[in-house]
């Protein structure tokens, strides 16, 4: 039996949409489901919906409803009351906002009687509504269907939407109340610490919705001070002192999910609402905890995350107090970044992006580009030049604003990285290459009837 909890609060918008998305499954709904709506004190019209359903499937939809609201930890905790009756059962969590694949309960059953002795499980998630498309953390499915937290550290699992649970890791999740974020990462990892093993269950699809008026909690956290100074204390910190606590020391999972998480806080998406809501005065405070929890965290766990350059030397530098800038290094035609020997990028590996035909004055017809990738930033003397069959057009330098900055502190100025180039009219495609003092490196290959239609 599979038991879905759905907390409700003022969603009357797109309750139906995702009680709808549990009903219609491909596993016959009254044999197999029961739905858990727990109503929040909505003060909209979701209280009215629920009861619609509550009447439809009186023995499959069951429906709690609170005078006063207490939150979503309080309401995925209540739901648990009800579904823990019988731990063979499996546990689904579903946000109100939200919906599933129509196979999505078929196959999270042929997973687990696959694999008996794994309790947890997710499926992938995609974006729909204000923002489409796969949530980045969807590269786990690709070449694993069990991850073992001891082996493969760099798998993090962060939520509670589209997470099945069941048997053992059933009777030891618990949220916290207190927690207004983060809680589903605290309290899935809690019990990882114990089970060690969750399963990527391949084809199902968990649909978030992004909303058009980011009233979601994921939306307006960043505007929050207890984002950032009291979570670093009360998330972080926490979760590392309960891993020491379990485990007797910080194991590179905890390690690599708490860095991977505190990152977010250096994303040039999240800089301007940090420096709004974190003041002057407050920002030593909040570096040097920042700097607290690195201490904590292995400087290969740090170069394994799967992020931009500059994000890695932002977290070194704030680990050890002063800038750290990866080694570079000329050799075999490619200029290869690293950090105490161990490499981490290629500037062969990243790519020229073209910007459209111009026709201004003094560059019409010429293309237009710019080289700004994070692992680099051109000198005045480097330059651009495109290749084919032999023949070399070198490029000239055309303005570029573009910058990266932490902390209101630039990182990288790519006041170089805007080129013009004249590509000549009987080449189908060529390659870019970039100029440098110690030499030439390749880069990317332009296929021209590809850009022919673009503009300026």
């Amino acid at each position: 039996m599979f038991k879905v909890i759905i907390p409700v609060y003022n969603v009357e918008k797109y309750l139906k949409e995702a009680v709808d998305s549990v009903i219609t499954q491909s596993l016959p709904f009254s044999d197999n489901v029961k739905i858990y709506l727990i109503n929040d004190a909505s003060s909209d019209g979701s209280q009215q919906i629920c009861d619609q359903y509550k009447e439809k499937y009186p023995d499959n939809i069951f429906v709690h409803t609170s005078e006063e609201n207490h939150g979503v930890s309080w309401s995925r905790n209540f739901g648990l009351k009800w579904a823990k009756e019988d731990p063979s059962d499996i546990v689904l969590f579903l946000d109100s906002d939200d919906k599933i694949s129509e196979d999505t309960l078929e196959k999270a059953k042929e997973f687990f009687d696959k694999y008996p002795d794994v309790d947890m499980a997710t499926i992938k998630i995609f974006f729909f509504g204000a923002q489409e498309g796969p949530h980045k953390a969807n590269w786990r499915f690709e070449d694993k269907e069990v991850v073992d937290i001891n082996v493969d550290f760099n798998y993090p699992q962060f939520y509670v939407g589209g997470l099945f649970i069941r048997g053992k890791a059933l009777e030891k999740i618990k949220f916290d109340t207190k927690m207004h974020f983060w809680e589903d990462a605290m309290a899935v990892n809690k019990v990882l610490l114990s089970c060690e093993k969750y399963g990527l269950i391949q084809d199902p699809i968990y649909y978030y919705r992004r909303r058009e008026d980011e009233t979601s909690l994921v939306n307006t956290a960043w505007k929050s001070k207890d984002r950032y100074n009291k979570f670093i204390k009360q998330g972080y910190k926490r979760l590392m002192r309960y891993c020491r606590f379990k485990k007797g020391k910080i194991i590179p999972y905890i390690q690599f999910m708490v860095a991977y998480h505190l990152r977010t806080y250096l994303l040039e998406a999240n800089q301007e609402i940090l420096l709004e809501t974190i003041s002057e005065e407050e920002m030593p405070k909040f570096k040097k905890r920042l700097q607290r929890v690195l201490k904590k965290i292995d400087d290969d766990i740090i170069l394994s995350i799967n992020t931009r350059m500059p994000i890695i030397e932002g977290l070194l530098s704030l680990k050890y107090g002063r800038k750290i800038t990866m080694d570079s290094e000329y050799k075999d035609g490619d200029l290869v970044f690293s950090y105490n020997g161990q490499e981490f990028d290629r500037l062969s590996e990243k790519t020229v992006r073209i910007l459209g035909w111009q026709d201004k004055e003094g560059y019409e017809g010429m293309l237009r580009g710019r080289f700004s990738t994070p692992v680099y930033a051109m000198k005045e003397d480097d330059y651009i030049f495109a290749e084919s069959n032999g023949q070399r057009v070198k490029s000239i330098r055309h303005g570029c604003k573009k910058r990266i900055k932490i902390f209101g502190k630039n990182v990288r100025n790519y006041k170089y990285a805007g080129f013009a180039i004249d590509i000549p009219e009987d080449w189908t495609s060529f390659r870019w290459g970039i100029h440098l003092e110690d030499g030439d490196v390749m880069l990317n290959e332009t296929i021209k009837s590809e850009i022919e239609d673009m503009e300026e």
